[in-house]
């Protein structure tokens, strides 16, 4: 049985569970615009980005705006299912309904650069090829500890972005490469400083706007406002947090990982909100990079050379599905549980994305070395397992509060 739902409907059905849990702050009303705007959109991209582990500053420094489909919605999967076989993942589906959906962009005349990260994407990569799209094809090396591992990619990245200023007719410079490390660099900083100040207080930031606000960077089109906006945001946030205390209650903080949730489908989040946990980060494949800042050390030299920095510190980040061992993700995860926060993991298995479920046993026991229990939740973008899911979480958030109990007595 699929749901009868529209794209429009999808979107703005998530937007206002969003506000109706939101403190009104006059500030997040533009992110609320980007992304309905990103919804709307009938514009024809000149160069669009499937999925996110491509650096988007490299993009920019070809003169164009990177346009990133990045799946999430339910309405454009039904779009695709004359395409693709039903039990592909939900995000290829999204993401090649999303290109065919009736009455939308027109990207006849887009150049598609789409990294290589699962064979999902491969299928794609070769059903837009068959169609005559102009592609920029990427493979992302698998195995870090490969000598020539990072020089492949480097080359990769010289070529895609030779592609693009073809496609665009921009030439590429080095005031426009250090320009665009700085640009991005900024918006990322930004990031950071407000995630940083908004944690802990769903008060004043919910959750599921935290997570919308972080996924808006890939759907607007002016990363320049976007940044000042959140900067602005994150002000507010600051001296809100300052004049008014949090009084509500504790609850069990667990973190997310596996595979990505996108807006618009946050049943995941709504759900882990509804049944008394307190979401403090979701980690996925592009997470990692916000935290890549390119400071003047790495902006020094010719323009080739600053763009082979770039993209190699892009490559050592990279935390999507396309390694062998997930490495730079562990290393994070490794940091991360030390920091003493997280009493539990979601584990989000998107069906057919098997490559999150080869992660999960060393994550499982990275977890349990720290006494963090893990829930592993396999679903897609359909709603019918609501239920069964909240029972589930249910239960779960019940462990977390009882091992909290149990704390406190043992500490007593």
């Amino acid at each position: 049985m699929t749901v009868n739902i529209s794209y429009e409907n999808e979107y703005t059905d998530t937007l206002n569970r969003i506000c109706s849990r939101q403190r009104e702050l006059p500030e997040i009303g533009y992110y609320l615009d980007t992304e309905y705007v990103w919804a709307k959109n009938r514009s024809a991209p000149p160069v669009v980005i499937l999925g996110t582990a491509i650096p988007e500053e490299l993009v920019y420094a070809c003169g164009a705006v990177p346009y990133h489909l990045i799946g999430g919605s339910l309405a454009s999967t039904l779009w695709s299912d004359e395409l693709v076989p039903r039990d592909t993942d939900p995000v290829s589906r999204s993401i090649l309904g999303y290109i065919h959906q009736p009455k939308g962009a027109d990207f006849s005349e887009s150049m598609f650069i789409i990294p290589m990260v699962s064979d999902s994407m491969r299928k794609i990569a070769y059903q837009l090829k068959s169609e005559g799209r102009k592609l920029c094809l990427v493979d992302i090396p698998p195995d870090r500890g490969d000598s020539k591992a990072t020089e492949k990619w480097c080359r990769q990245m010289l070529d895609m972005m030779k592609a693009v200023s073809e496609h665009t007719g921009i030439r590429i410079t080095r005031s426009a490469v250090i320009s665009a490390a700085q640009r991005v660099s900024k918006a990322r900083y930004a990031l950071n400083a407000f995630l940083n100040v908004s944690r802990g207080r769903p008060d004043l930031i919910s959750d599921s706007l935290r997570m919308m606000i972080c996924d808006s960077c890939y759907r607007t089109f002016s990363i320049d406002e976007w940044t000042f906006r959140l900067q602005m945001l994150t002000a507010k946030t600051a001296e809100f947090a300052k004049r008014f205390a949090y009084f509500g209650q504790s609850r069990p903080k667990v973190m997310v990982m596996g595979s990505p949730i996108v807006f618009p489908n946050y049943k995941i989040p709504f759900l882990i909100d509804d049944v008394g946990l307190e979401l403090t980060e979701a980690v996925d494949g592009s997470s990692l990079k916000r935290y890549l800042l390119h400071g003047r050390k790495d902006l020094r030299g010719g323009r080739d050379s600053i763009i082979r920095s770039i993209a190699s510190r892009a490559y050592e980040r990279d935390a999507s599905p396309a390694f062998v061992s997930n490495d730079a993700l562990y290393g994070y995860m490794c940091c991360r549980v030390q920091m003493g926060d997280i009493e539990g993991v979601v584990y989000h298995v998107l069906k057919g994305q098997i490559e999150q479920d080869f992660e999960l046993e060393r994550f499982e026991t990275l977890f349990s070395n720290y006494g963090i229990p893990v829930f592993r939740l396999e679903t897609d973008y359909q709603y019918q397992d609501i239920e069964q899911l909240r029972i589930r979480l249910e239960a779960f958030s019940e462990m977390l509060t009882q091992n909290r109990y149990k704390g406190v007595k043992q500490a007593k």
